[in-house]
């Protein structure tokens, strides 16, 4: 059995960034834990580094995820600019990690593919983050949208469901496991 370990960025005293009377940290919880009823129904084992709204430190979620020995760990998150204008969604891996990289574009690539949600690819990236950094498997971390642009603060409150089926969907992908509609 596949174990995917899923971590809500943000939590606790640590709202993470706001915009358009919303915070990360709302968002990214009820959206993380979407994401795992859905592996979970294809059999999938998931842990995650919170389920309600408490802090977590980054050092924590990493070890959470490699004491669960996960085969692959995703983060997710909302982005923020102080320009209100950028959009879009973009998915991270660790700089020399060509696993997190096949996994980010699985992720990135699923939530594209649903043009009822998103239009704006802001590519996949690298980056140095703690949770790529320090996490012994390959390793995600997405970027849902902007929670400072009002089009895609609309996605974040309004579209959860389809934001959970998407990423849940890359995730699969990457474990080459059939998506089945329950």
């Amino acid at each position: 059995m596949a174990k995917v370990f899923l971590d809500a960025g943000h939590g606790g005293r640590d709202p993470g960034a706001g915009g358009n009377g919303i915070q990360e940290k709302n968002i990214t919880l009820p959206v993380t834990l979407k994401i795992g009823d859905i592996l979970r129904n294809h059999a999938i084992d998931v842990g995650y580094s919170r389920t309600t709204d408490i802090f977590v430190e980054l050092e924590d979620r990493a070890s959470l995820a490699n004491n669960f020995v996960a085969d692959i760990f995703v983060s997710i998150h909302c982005n923020a600019a102080t320009n209100t204008s950028a959009k879009g969604v973009e998915t991270y891996s660790y700089p020399s990690s060509d696993y997190g990289t096949a996994l980010a574009k699985c992720i990135q690539d699923s939530i594209l593919l649903d043009k009822s949600i998103y239009n704006a690819n802001r590519g996949i990236k690298k980056a140095n983050f703690a949770v790529l950094r320090l996490t012994k498997m390959p390793a995600a971390l997405v970027e849902t949208a902007f929670i400072t642009n009002a089009q895609d603060a609309n996605i974040l409150k309004n579209r959860q469901d389809e934001l959970a089926l998407t990423i849940a969907k890359g995730i699969l992908k990457n474990l080459g496991v059939k998506y089945v509609e329950k």
